[in-house]
């Protein structure tokens, strides 16, 4: 009993390693969209608690996805210890599954025209650009969950060895969704850096994000054992 009471623990997903994981990530995202806007461009701290806030947790979730595709293939800080390695990757897909769905609430709680001008005509209803971006983050959301599910731990037997693995390819396709998803949302203020300010904005941010993983896949296959996520 004390044998499997401590194989549970070493594979719990909140334990040092993962907590450093989220205090980088998080915390990164968190101070990131802190210096920007209320530091740098003098927003009212009024607006973190949801505003701000749902800025700084679409940009973790990014994070994390794309960390959890990373680690093993460009990421190798783990390589020597596959346990630690695999707790850490299912850590940060879950994370970014769990943020990315907090993002989805908080955006329509605040999603306006008030808020997003942007993406509303003026008869108050969303234009193109405001239901390409909706519909993209929602079938991103959807693809991301995929993989969230199979991580289940009588998913992998359930279905067989092959087909789990194709279902952890599906962030691929996720982070996919998440760049065109942002090229919706931000595409014309990227192309005006004067309007930027002192920082690049989030939705840039998370676009470089998400594609790293992308191209990382195409340019630098796995050379390590371990699950292909």
């Amino acid at each position: 009993m004390s044998e499997k009471s401590e194989l549970a623990k070493k594979n719990r997903l909140w334990q040092p390693v993962t907590i450093r994981w989220f205090a980088l990530l998080f915390g990164g995202a968190v101070g990131y969209a802190i210096l920007r806007y209320h530091i740098l461009r003098g927003v009212e701290w009024s607006h973190f608690p949801l505003y701000i806030l749902n800025k700084a947790v679409s940009l973790a979730a990014v994070f994390f996805v794309a960390c959890s595709y990373l680690i093993g293939r460009v990421v190798t800080r783990h390589n020597d210890d596959p346990r630690t390695r695999l707790i850490v990757v299912k850590f940060c897909g879950l994370m970014g599954l769990s943020l990315a769905a907090m993002h989805g609430f908080m955006s329509l709680a605040l999603w306006s025209p008030a808020n997003y001008a942007a993406y509303f005509t003026e008869g108050g209803r969303l234009n193109l650009q405001g239901e390409l971006a909706i519909t993209l983050g929602v079938v991103a959301l959807w693809a991301l969950a995929i993989p969230g599910i199979t991580t289940l731990p009588t998913m992998a037997k359930s279905i067989g060895g092959f087909r789990w693995k194709r279902s952890q390819r599906m962030g691929y396709l996720t982070l996919t969704l998440v760049s065109v998803h942002l090229i919706a949302l931000g595409l014309p203020g990227w192309l005006n850096p004067s309007g930027w300010g002192a920082l690049p904005p989030i939705s840039l941010l998370a676009f470089v994000a998400a594609v790293i993983p992308l191209a990382a896949r195409i340019f630098k296959p796995r050379n390590t054992k371990g699950s292909d996520s």
